[in-house]
């Protein structure tokens, strides 16, 4: 009986343990997706480069902690020309500048809207007779692209710690024998 008592104190550590790291990391300020490409078809337009970052299979360098002052707003940007992406951005924002805010000066009354846009995580675009750029914002821990959790999550610290439980129990009744 004092093996099954102590075991289930080591296991409810551990799930405490686990769930105190996992909210630090969503706590700690604004995570976004960031990464940078050109071309279309690019692995920043993946959906599989967020998938494998989040389950811990690569990529691990598009999760990002935002620091101040670019820790306001998760973004999105695309830039394209002629129909074809010449760049595609996900990063952390200040929520005021991007590029298109210091690029393109051939029409700045085109980008009033995208500079006006919420952080809703709705997307707008804009065109301004040769290029179109799209933006959208958002407020929230990897709001900029498919949303996904991280693996150490709620659940499966449920499961591990009904796994260990489980496995309390039969070792104690082997144990009592």
């Amino acid at each position: 009986m004092r093996f099954f008592i102590i075991a289930y104190i080591i296991s409810g550590y551990f799930v405490h343990f686990t769930v105190a790291q996992n909210e630090h990391n969503q706590t700690g300020g604004l995570r976004c997706y960031s990464c940078a490409s050109t071309g279309g078809n690019n692995y920043c337009e993946d959906y599989n480069t967020y998938k494998q970052a989040m389950d811990g299979k690569g990529y691990e360098k598009v999760k990002k902690d935002c620091t101040p002052p670019y820790n306001v707003t998760c973004m999105i940007e695309s830039f394209e020309v002629l129909g074809n992406t010449v760049s595609h951005i996900r990063g952390c924002s200040d929520g005021i500048h991007f590029s298109f805010s210091s690029n393109l000066q051939a029409n700045r009354s085109a980008y009033e809207r995208l500079e006006k846009l919420t952080t809703n995580n709705e997307t707008a675009c804009v065109w301004d007779g040769q290029n179109q750029v799209c933006l959208t914002k958002c407020d929230t821990n990897f709001c900029n692209g498919p949303q996904l959790e991280e693996v150490i999550n709620n659940a499966t610290v449920t499961k591990v710690s009904s796994l260990l439980m489980l496995l309390v129990i039969f070792a104690s009744t082997i144990f009592q024998r």
